[in-house]
């Protein structure tokens, strides 16, 4: 099992609350997509991305870090809604393009993802999402630390 796959695991353990045979609960679904959907702002807000006035301003790691970690919490939360076994190893997550396009690439998928339930579409969410990370510079061992 990939570094990946073990923290989701990890995540998905916390989540046990909930019965395996409870069915997919919509609300509670769309309540963590605008969760997360915030939280991405917060990370685009952080990463200066559109920030074209300010850009010369340092980015705060650590607050980037707090904030991407949070959207990937509730990422992962919403992987356990939708009963996501495993996801990908992180060597098989594409390097994407520039910050700007995977943050709306990202918002796209988890949209769809609200409507259309797919494994498929937060598949790419979760893989976009940790190609954002790593091109703001966070490394995989901060992320498996923060969990």
């Amino acid at each position: 099992m990939n570094e990946l796959s073990k923290m989701y695991q990890v995540y998905v353990n916390k989540e046990l609350q909930v019965g395996k045979n409870e069915i997919l609960n919509v609300e509670r679904l769309k309540q963590k997509t605008l969760s997360f959907l915030h939280d991405l702002g917060e990370v685009s807000l952080d990463s200066r991305c559109y920030l074209f006035w300010e850009k010369e301003e340092a980015i705060n790691h650590e607050e980037l870090l707090g904030h991407y970690m949070e959207g990937l919490k509730m990422l992962m939360s919403i992987g356990y809604e939708l009963r996501i076994d495993t996801i990908k190893n992180h060597t098989e997550i594409p390097n994407s393009s520039s910050i700007e396009d995977l943050i709306l690439k990202i918002y796209q998928a988890i949209v769809s993802v609200s409507s259309s339930y797919s494994s498929t579409d937060y598949q790419n969410a979760i893989d976009d999402y940790f190609s954002l990370g790593f091109n703001l510079g966070i490394d995989l061992d901060e992320i498996i630390d923060h969990i």
